[in-house]
């Protein structure tokens, strides 16, 4: 069962396309997290494939993505995308299909490849084979290689309607959530229906984005050596903190938009009384800081916890 909500005008797209015969030999999907890109590139896979990608092994497809690794400090994070990896795409790329009509490289999350590994994708880009496709999956573009992403045909995923995410929720039989929480869910995920769907199957991961939310509020009361042992045991574990950002980007986004007089589209009821705490500019600097450290957790090789504490500073 196709799991795409919203993004229909991208599907007709790649629908045409394939009827036509008129792929390109590399896409680069881009568009925030939890938009359903890498979902939406499976589906493509199984487009191209007459639906043989849920094959435990499928010789003509290949799928990478970072791991999720501990370290020997104990900390949790997701591995880089190394030049070993991409060189199996080299070597899938050197062969026929053996059962569909293209052989078929997705790497998802493409900004993680290191400096090596985009190098080395780089001289299969340059020559490419008639039947072979490639899809890139970045969050951030700005990482990814410009002589990369010149070589790619660029296809942008924006936020889907709320109305849509409803619809796709209800259509996918996937709620048996009470219309409150689901109502919620949905508001919560700020057009990520990824992120909607994320909260509906773990009823903990939608209870711990709220008490996130409770802990950043006493966060912003604590002084700054409370802070700083908050981001300590936070630094411990990039992945839960990566998320831990993306919900106070929204706390701080609400009170951006209460600043300047649109009520209507906030996320999180309560931010009202927080109101006229933080003048504009020091709102727009917050949210900047809050940017910038997620694209730095994003980088294994760069200091988490230093980067936490230096935004603790501007809270």
């Amino acid at each position: 069962m196709s799991m795409i909500i919203g993004h229909q005008r991208i599907l007709e797209f790649f629908k045409k396309s394939i009827k036509n015969k008129r792929l390109a030999h590399a896409y680069l999907f881009t568009g925030p997290d939890s938009l359903g890109k890498k979902t939406f590139a499976l589906e493509i896979i199984r487009m191209l494939t007459g639906g043989e990608i849920d094959m435990a092994v499928h010789p003509d497809i290949l799928i990478l993505e970072p791991e999720i690794i501990k370290t020997e400090k104990g900390i949790i994070k997701e591995s880089e995308i190394s030049i070993d990896q991409i060189r199996k795409v080299q070597h899938q790329f050197s062969m026929f299909p053996y059962r569909a009509s293209y052989k078929i490289a997705l790497v998802s999350q493409a900004e993680k490849m290191t400096s090596h590994a985009s190098n080395c994708l780089l001289k299969t880009l340059e020559e490419p084979n008639s039947k072979t496709i490639l899809i890139l999956t970045t969050s951030n573009s700005d990482l990814i290689l410009p002589t990369i992403a010149s070589r790619c045909q660029k296809i942008n995923f924006l936020p889907v309607a709320q109305k849509e995410i409803e619809e796709g929720i209800n259509n996918l039989n996937l709620s048996n959530t009470d219309k409150n929480d689901l109502k919620q869910i949905i508001r919560l995920s700020n057009g990520r229906p990824g992120l909607a769907i994320q909260y509906i199957e773990n009823k903990e991961l939608f209870e711990n984005h709220n008490k996130t939310i409770t802990q950043l509020e006493g966060l912003l009361r604590d002084n700054i050596n409370e802070r700083y042992k908050y981001v300590e045991s936070m630094s411990k574990d990039i992945l839960e903190a990566q998320k831990t950002l993306n919900y106070w980007l929204f706390w701080f986004r609400d009170l951006l938009l209460l600043s300047v007089n649109c009520p209507e589209l906030i996320i999180y009821n309560n931010t009202e009384k927080y109101n006229k705490c933080y003048s504009l500019p020091k709102l727009k600097k917050i949210i900047k800081e809050i940017k910038e450290t997620k694209i730095i957790l994003k980088n294994s090789s760069l200091n988490a916890r230093l980067a936490l504490e230096v935004l603790m500073l501007e809270f």
